[in-house]
């Protein structure tokens, strides 16, 4: 399987530590995975797709904006530099994905379920979030459900479960053995948001 992971800012710079333990879990695991910088690949010229066609299965952990996974963000009057986006999902044929990032199911991922009726794309609707104080519990329930979808999981019950996981977070922070945490009421909602944001398509 291949992780690609971008690192430019405070938000992208955790999710690629997330993507650096959730390959060091898949290793454990007996998978063989592939881990890069999706940065450098939006300028790589074929080596996107080289890595692409080697896997079966394709995790992004960074940003993404309602029509792409956002590689470079957007600087000045300089538009954001996509990794991947409706205008070349073709290259996520044959893949199952999941997109850990905001706005993962709604342009890109419609663009995916058009073009490939067999697939299963697994992402968010709106802004997925995390709480920065508690940033382990969300890390944990993502790579928990990453680690499900490597090992079979169908996408329908990845997403199932992992409603019911960000529920049960949710609840630990609001009335739960986490509700003394730093900013258990903040986490509470973030996690409950990401509860009612996840998809999957087609």
């Amino acid at each position: 399987m291949l992780v690609l992971a971008t690192n430019y800012d405070c938000g992208s710079y955790s999710t690629s530590t997330w993507a650096a333990t959730l390959q060091a879990d898949l290793i454990g695991l007996g998978h063989i995975c592939l881990l890069l910088d999706a940065t450098a690949l939006c300028r790589g010229g074929l080596s996107l797709q080289d890595a692409v066609e080697c896997v079966d299965y394709v995790v992004y952990c960074g940003h993404g904006l309602q029509d792409e996974w956002t590689a470079l963000p957007a600087l000045g009057n300089r538009p954001s530099i996509p990794l991947v986006d409706s205008s070349s999902v073709n290259i996520l044929s044959g893949r199952k994905v999941y997109a850990c990032c905001c706005w993962s199911v709604t342009g890109l991922g419609a663009a995916y379920a058009n073009r490939f009726s067999h697939g299963e794309y697994i992402g968010y609707d709106r802004p997925f979030g995390f709480e920065k104080d508690n940033e382990s519990e969300f890390r944990n329930v993502v790579i928990d459900s990453v680690a499900a979808f490597v090992q079979g999981d169908p996408a329908a019950k990845v997403v199932n479960d992992l409603a019911y996981e960000w529920d049960r977070l949710s609840n630990a922070f609001s009335q739960g053995k986490l509700k003394y945490r730093r900013n258990a009421i903040q986490a509470a909602y973030v996690a409950n948001n990401n509860k009612q944001r996840i998809r999957h398509v087609p």
